[in-house]
């Protein structure tokens, strides 16, 4: 699993929202932090990690009471509609499989350059 980078699990500076790890950024994946989350969060949503975009973080705040992250819109801290990661990683898989089927049928060259 090379290609996805590497594990998040030992990094101090990482959050976790409702099951689903993020850098201290609030990011699946960052460069300045050397974070990418996406093998972990497959793993702990049940799906064989594949090369993935990264899952988009909606609007989110600490709450002071109880230091756990909850979305704006909602204010919940396990909001099926902004923190539904299972459907929005069952989608990105999807597009990444359709992706990648569109680019093995692309017709190839024969001229070489």
């Amino acid at each position: 699993m090379d290609a996805l980078g590497t594990s998040p699990t030992d990094s101090v500076a990482s959050i976790e929202i409702n099951d689903a790890l993020f850098c201290e950024h609030g990011k699946e994946v960052c460069e300045p932090c050397g974070f990418d989350g996406r093998e972990d969060n497959d793993a702990v949503m049940g799906f064989d990690p594949l090369p993935r975009a990264a899952l988009e973080l909606p609007a989110y705040y600490k709450n002071a009471k109880d230091n756990s992250y909850v979305c704006k819109a909602h204010a919940n801290n396990e909001c099926k509609q902004c923190f539904n990661w299972k459907k929005n990683i069952t989608k990105l898989h999807k597009e990444a499989k359709k992706t990648a089927k569109a680019e093995k049928n692309k017709p190839k060259s024969n001229l070489h350059v």
